[in-house]
């Protein structure tokens, strides 16, 4: 190793060119960089406000809202960066965007193609993770300044509607028994009229699997925290068998989880009906999915509680119109 021998005088330059230096950023303030920050924001240049944002993070008058929009704006504008990936197919390139550098924060954006990227694998716990953590963001206006339309919005509720399905995990009631995701009953001044229930069944019969025992209790501990007076639970089947044995097994299945609920001592009035074949889900993108996994999202589960319980029982939110339902099945009112 070669040793740099200083003299004194030498030393003694490298000191005042280091207090300058010092002094020089001490003296800078958060205002002169405003307009540097614009142009590069403006540019949508991600590496230099990286760059940007580690200074001003130095600078004492650059208040934590400033800083915090700027940290929005980046990771919004790395999350479309890394949506265009995703739909080229280069999914490493798009998590490459969402790193901390690029996306130090994360929005609702980012949460969304994050849980695009799990459902391109088909890794559904973690694209129901996701999707249902970019509602929540939509949800926090300290988040989210700037609410989402209400296309993107129906557009992730259906996401994460459909991998929570997939998943058949009850990830969005936290341990408190409050709603979160999917089981939010506004978001963003947009009602939800009816939540998806994973809980999934024995095949061609009203019996719960195994692995759905877990998100049945997961749902009598919402009903006790929400301490609803009125209940509906709507079952819907695939289109195989018949469609009269599908009438009569979407009902079975509402209503044994009516009797579960019952059991555990939930004491709302619930009503039980059910819908078959006749009300399938229509998937944001069905090339998403397999024939087998689009009939194992149609084989659900339905609830609403209170003022939605008589619109649920009697329509059905395609997009933007209400369509009355003719069909029902069976209906215990």
């Amino acid at each position: 190793m070669k040793i740099v021998n200083l003299s004194w005088y030498q030393l003694v330059g490298v000191l005042i060119l280091g207090l300058a230096m010092a002094q020089a950023v001490q003296a800078a303030t958060c205002n002169q960089y405003k307009a540097q920050v614009n142009q590069v924001l403006y540019a949508k240049n991600l590496s230099k406000l990286s760059e940007l944002l580690g200074t001003l993070k130095r600078l004492p008058d650059c208040t934590d809202a400033y800083l915090d929009g700027i940290k929005r704006e980046m990771s919004n504008l790395a999350a479309v960066r890394a949506d265009k990936m995703v739909r080229q197919g280069r999914l490493q390139r798009a998590k490459t965007w969402l790193q901390y550098k690029y996306a130090p924060v994360n929005v609702w954006m980012t949460q969304t193609v994050r849980g695009d990227i799990a459902a391109k694998k088909q890794q559904w716990i973690e694209a129901a993770m996701f999707y249902n953590q970019s509602l929540d963001l939509m949800a926090d206006p300290k988040a989210t300044p700037q609410e989402p339309s209400r296309a993107e919005i129906d557009k992730v509720f259906k996401l994460a509607s459909e991998s929570l399905l997939l998943a058949g995990t009850m990830t969005t009631v936290r341990s408190s028994g409050q709603p979160s995701g999917t089981m939010r009953s506004k978001i963003c001044g947009v009602k939800i009229m009816a939540h998806p229930i994973p809980a999934q069944f024995v095949f061609g019969k009203a019996t719960f699997a195994e692995e759905a025992k877990g998100n049945v209790d997961t749902l009598v501990k919402h009903l006790r925290h929400e301490e609803p007076d009125q209940v509906i639970l709507v079952g819907h089947t695939d289109h195989i068998g018949t469609e009269e044995n599908n009438c009569k097994l979407s009902v079975r299945r509402a209503q044994a989880l009516k009797k579960h609920l019952v059991k555990a001592g939930i004491r709302a009035n619930i009503t039980t009906i059910g819908k078959g074949e006749y009300q399938p889900v229509r998937p944001y993108d069905p090339s998403r999915y397999s024939r087998k996994q689009i009939n194992q999202i149609n084989r659900r589960v339905e609830f609403a509680i209170d003022s939605d319980v008589s619109y649920v029982h009697n329509h059905v939110m395609e997009d933007d119109l209400i369509i009355i339902l003719n069909v029902v099945c069976y209906d215990s009112l």
